[in-house]
C-alpha cells in the first residue's frame, strides 16, 4: 500500500465495516470515545488528547496480553514475544518508548529492557484504557516519546457502589489457549467508605499452531548465517572453492605456511597476483597448473552444498514448543469518599510464569564418578539446548486522594504514591540464568484549573526512583540506580467552534551504574565503563481543531519530545537469553530527540463517524539495537545499542456507523486501515549495511472491518483483519526476508439471561478461525514462532 493509493483507501473505507474506537471531536483537539466509565467524584479536566477503550469492550476481549488487546486500534499493533508476551507498539514504536501506566502512574514495566517480561495485565479488572499519543510527552515524560497506555481500575474506589455488593465472577475455557477465571467485586461500608477486590487466574498448556513452529526460510538450504542462528537451525555446508580461476599460487603462502605467526592455510595459497612481496623484494609467483583460461565471467568462486540442516532442540508439528503460561493477578483497596475529599489506598499483585518459543545453550553441570577399583575423577557436563522460561512477579501499595475545594481558583488537587517491588527472572530450563529485583517509589501531584469561559487547565510534578538488583550466572545488566524528576502543564483555549492546547514539560534523568561482583561489562562499543549520566529533558505539544457546522472537523498538531537512554542502552552486556543475542550497551549515547507534525479531519453525522490521520516524525539520535555481523558460542547473534537518524511516515482512517433501531435492536459496522514506514535517512555507511533503508521487524499495513448486532438477549460481533506482505524491508546485514500476508478472522456469540437477582451471560468467541499460519513481520521471534492456531472459548460471567 503505497501513499499514492491514499485516496482510492479513503473512498474504499467510506463504504466498509466496523472499527475498535469512535471519535468525539467535541472533547478535545483529539478524542476517541468507547461507551467510557464515567466517575462521577472525578473531575479532572478533559483537555488530554487520549483515545478511550471502554471496559465493555475489553470484558469482550478474549486476548492474553496488552499489546495483543490494543493492536485492533489504527496505529497500534501487538510486539509478539510469543502468545504470552506482547507489548503495545504505537506507529512502530514500542519498549522504552511506550510508558505503560496504572491510574496516571508508571508502572514497574521492564518489557522496555527486555520483551519477554511481560506486563501481566487483568483486563477483567480494568475500567477502561486510555491511549496518549500527541500528549503522552507532556503528561508522563520522555520515555513516552511515542505514547502513553494508562490502565484504568477500580483498585482504589473513587466512587461509592451501586449497592451495597455489587460485581462479577467469571470463568471460561478454550479449545487452545487453556484456562481463565477472575472475579470482580465492591461495596459500601456505610455512608462514605467503599472497598474493592478483584481477581484473575489463567493457565494454558503448549499451544497449537496450524502447521511448523519455524517458518520455511528456516529449512530453505539458501538461507545465510545470521538467519539461521535468528531460526535457531545449524548448516552443514561444504565448500569447495574453484581453483581453476586462479593462475597463480602464492610463493609468500609457501614460504611461511608453517608459521603459526601468519596463521596460513592451503584456502591461502591461490591467487590472481603474478608476483609477492618477499624478504623485502618482489617474486615470480609459480604458475597454478589447474587454472583454465578463458572461462565465461560470472563463473562462480566456490560451490556450495548444504548437506543437511538440524534444529537446535527438536520440535514437534503442529505444536509450538515452551508455549505454556500461568498467570495469576489480585487486587483489593479501601477509599473514602466525601463531597471534597477523597483519599484510599489499595494493593496490587501480578505473577507469571511462561515460555519463550525458543533455546538456549547450558552446560550442564558435572558429576564425580568412581569405578569399581576405587578410581574416582571427575566427568565434564555435557551441552545441551534447553528452553527459555521467564518468571515475573510484583507487588505494588499505593495511595490515592482528591481534595476539591470551593471558591478559588482550583478545581482538584491529586495526590498519588506508589510502591512497587518486582522480580523478574530468566531460566534455562529450571536453572537461573539471571535475576532482576526492581524496587521503585513514584510520587505525582495534579492541580485542575477552576475553568474559565475560555480557558482550563492541568498542571503538576512527578518524581520516581528506581532501584535495580541482579544476579544469577548470566547477568546483562549491572546493579543500577536511576532517578527522574518531571514538572508540566497543559493547558486548553476553547471557544465554539477552535479549541487550541499547548503544554511543556521539564524532566531531570539520572542513570547510574555500580560494578559489582558476578557482573561482566559490556564488549560493546561504548567500552562497559558505566559513566553516570544526567539528562535535561524538554517536552512540547501544540494542537488546534476547529469544528465545522458541529458535524466536522479539521486538527493539527505538533510536538516535541526527548527521551533519555534507558539503562540497557546504556549499560547492557552478555547473553540476553530472552532475545537469543548477546546485548551491549554504549553509556556514551546521548538523549533521543523526536519533531511529530500531524493532520487530521474527521465528521460525525446521524451515527457515521469518519476520520483519518497523517503522520510525519523525524527522530534524531534515533535509539536502535544493531547487528554487528558476528554470532558467538550458543548461536548468539551479537547486538550493539546506537544512535542514528530516522524518519516515520504514516497514515490512519477508521470509519464507523452506530444504528440503534429499537430498544433490543442495534447495530455498529465500521472499518480501518493503517500504514506506516520507519526509514533509515542517515548518511551512516554503517547502518546502510546492517539495517539498509528502513529498520527491519516494522509493523505491516493492515485494513480491517467488523461487524456487530445486538438482538434482544443476544449479542453477536465479528472482525477480520488482513495483514499485508511488507513492501517496506530492512536488513539483518542481509536482506530481511518478508513475512507472507495473512488474514484473521474472530467471532463472539453472547447470550444474556436474568435469574432472579443475578444476570447472566453465556459466551462463545473464536480466534484466528481460518486457522491460518500468521507471522508478524514486526515480531522478533517471527523464524521461531507464528500467531496460536484456531480456538474456541466458552464462558460464563455471573453478575450481581
Amino acid at each position: 500500500m503505497q501513499i499514492t493509493a491514499q485516496p482510492l483507501c479513503l473512498i474504499f473505507l467510506a463504504f466498509s465495516l466496523y472499527s475498535y474506537s469512535q471519535h468525539k471531536p467535541a472533547d478535545s483537539v483529539k478524542t476517541n470515545v468507547l461507551n467510557e466509565v464515567i466517575i462521577s467524584n472525578n473531575n479532572k479536566s478533559e483537555i488530554t488528547s487520549s483515545r478511550k477503550i471502554s471496559r465493555k469492550e475489553l470484558l469482550k476481549n478474549q486476548s492474553a496480553t496488552l499489546g495483543e488487546t490494543l493492536s485492533h486500534v489504527p496505529g497500534i499493533q501487538n510486539s509478539y514475544f510469543g502468545p504470552n508476551s506482547g507489548a503495545v507498539v504505537i506507529r512502530s514504536l514500542s519498549g522504552n518508548r511506550v510508558k505503560v501506566l496504572s491510574n496516571g502512574m508508571a508502572m514497574n514495566d521492564l518489557s522496555g529492557i527486555s520483551p519477554n517480561l511481560n506486563l501481566i495485565t487483568d483486563t477483567d479488572n480494568l475500567l477502561g484504557i486510555d491511549i496518549h499519543i500527541n500528549d503522552g510527552n507532556v503528561l508522563f515524560g520522555g520515555r513516552a516519546i511515542g505514547g502513553a497506555v494508562n490502565l484504568k481500575d477500580n483498585t482504589i474506589p473513587k466512587e461509592k457502589a451501586p449497592k451495597s455488593l455489587s460485581g462479577f465472577v467469571r470463568a471460561e475455557g478454550s479449545t487452545n489457549l487453556g484456562y481463565k477465571q477472575s472475579f470482580d467485586f465492591n461495596g459500601n461500608i456505610g455512608k462514605k467508605w467503599v472497598w474493592h477486590a478483584g481477581g484473575m487466574n489463567r493457565w494454558n498448556d503448549d499451544i497449537k499452531i496450524p502447521g511448523n513452529t519455524k517458518a520455511p526460510i528456516a529449512y530453505d538450504p539458501k538461507i545465510d548465517d545470521l538467519t539461521a542462528a535468528m531460526a535457531q537451525v545449524h548448516v552443514e555446508k561444504v565448500t569447495t572453492r574453484n581453483l581453476t580461476l586462479y593462475p597463480y599460487i602464492s610463493q609468500f603462502v609457501l614460504d611461511n605456511m608453517n608459521d603459526p605467526q601468519w596463521d596460513l592455510t592451503e584456502a591461502d595459497l591461490y591467487t590472481f597476483e603474478e608476483k609477492s612481496f618477499v624478504n623485502g623484494a618482489y617474486v615470480s609467483n609459480p604458475k597454478n597448473s589447474l587454472y583454465i583460461a578463458g572461462q565465461p565471467a560470472g563463473t562462480p568462486f566456490s560451490t556450495t552444498v548444504v548437506k543437511s540442516i538440524t534444529d537446535y532442540a527438536p520440535v514437534k508439528r503442529g505444536t509450538m514448543p515452551n508455549s505454556h503460561a500461568n498467570s495469576h493477578a489480585l487486587n483489593f483497596g479501601t477509599g473514602y469518599v466525601g463531597e471534597k475529599f477523597n483519599i484510599g489506598a489499595g494493593f496490587r499483585r501480578t505473577y507469571g510464569y511462561y515460555g519463550i518459543p525458543g533455546f538456549a545453550l547450558r552446560k550442564l553441570p558435572g558429576h564425580t564418578h568412581t569405578h569399581d577399583d576405587g578410581y574416582t575423577h571427575e566427568v565434564e557436563g555435557e551441552s545441551i539446548y534447553l528452553p527459555i522460561n521467564t518468571r515475573s512477579e510484583s507487588n505494588s501499595v499505593m495511595m490515592e486522594s482528591e481534595y476539591r475545594p470551593q471558591n478559588t481558583g482550583v478545581a482538584a488537587v491529586r495526590f498519588n504514591y506508589m510502591l512497587q517491588y518486582s522480580q523478574d527472572s530468566e531460566l534455562i530450563g529450571d536453572y537461573l540464568a539471571n535475576k532482576f529485583a526492581a524496587s521503585r517509589q513514584i510520587v505525582r501531584l495534579e492541580v485542575d484549573q477552576q475553568p474559565l469561559d475560555f480557558l482550563k487547565g492541568l498542571s503538576g510534578i512527578d518524581l520516581s526512583a528506581i532501584n535495580i538488583e541482579g544476579s544469577g550466572e548470566q547477568r546483562y545488566l549491572p546493579d543500577n540506580k536511576s532517578r527522574e524528576y518531571g514538572i508540566f502543564t497543559l493547558q486548553q483555549f476553547a471557544t465554539k467552534f477552535l479549541k487550541l492546547n499547548a503544554g511543556y514539560r521539564h524532566d531531570i534523568v539520572q542513570r547510574r551504574a555500580m560494578l559489582t561482583e558476578g557482573y561482566k561489562p559490556s564488549r560493546g562499543l561504548g567500552g562497559g565503563k558505566l559513566s553516570n549520566r544526567d539528562f535535561h529533558l524538554h517536552q512540547f505539544t501544540s494542537a488546534m481543531q476547529i469544528d465545522i457546522a458541529k458535524h466536522a472537523y479539521l486538527r493539527g498538531s505538533y510536538s516535541h519530545s526527548e527521551r533519555a537512554p534507558d539503562v540497557n542502552e546504556l549499560y547492557a552486556g552478555n547473553n540476553h537469553f530472552a532475545i537469543i543475542l548477546e546485548e551491549n550497551g554504549d553509556d556514551r549515547l546521548n538523549k533521543e530527540t523526536a519533531r511529530t507534525t500531524e493532520f487530521g479531519a474527521g465528521f460525525n453525522y446521524g451515527g457515521l463517524k469518519f476520520s483519518v490521520t497523517n503522520y510525519h516524525t523525524v527522530l534524531d539520535n534515533y535509539l536502535y539495537l544493531a547487528h554487528t555481523g558476528i554470532s558467538r558460542s550458543g548461536g548468539f547473534l551479537v547486538k550493539e545499542w546506537r544512535q542514528s537518524d530516522t524518519e516515520l511516515k504514516g497514515w490512519e482512517a477508521e470509519i464507523e456507523y452506530n444504528k440503534k433501531f429499537t430498544e433490543s435492536f442495534n447495530i455498529q459496522l465500521g472499518s480501518y486501515f493503517d500504514l506506516v514506514k520507519n526509514i533509515n535517512v542517515a548518511e551512516d555507511r554503517m547502518r546502510d549495511w546492517a539495517e539498509g533503508d528502513y529498520m527491519p521487524n516494522m509493523p505491516t499495513s493492515r485494513f480491517g472491518f467488523s461487524g456487530g448486532i445486538g438482538f434482544r438477549k443476544f449479542e453477536l460481533s465479528a472482525a477480520f483483519d488482513r495483514y499485508l506482505e511488507q513492501r517496506y524491508l530492512g536488513k539483518n546485514i542481509n536482506p530481511e526476508p518478508p513475512m507472507p500476508a495473512y488474514s484473521l478472522l474472530s467471532a463472539r456469540l453472547g447470550y444474556t439471561m436474568i435469574f432472579k437477582e443475578y444476570k447472566i451471560e453465556y459466551f462463545a468467541a473464536g480466534t484466528n478461525l481460518l486457522n491460518v499460519e500468521a507471522r508478524p513481520q514486526n515480531s522478533f521471534l517471527k523464524y521461531l514462532a507464528p500467531l496460536p492456531g484456531s480456538n474456541i472459548s466458552l464462558g460464563v460471567t455471573v453478575s450481581i
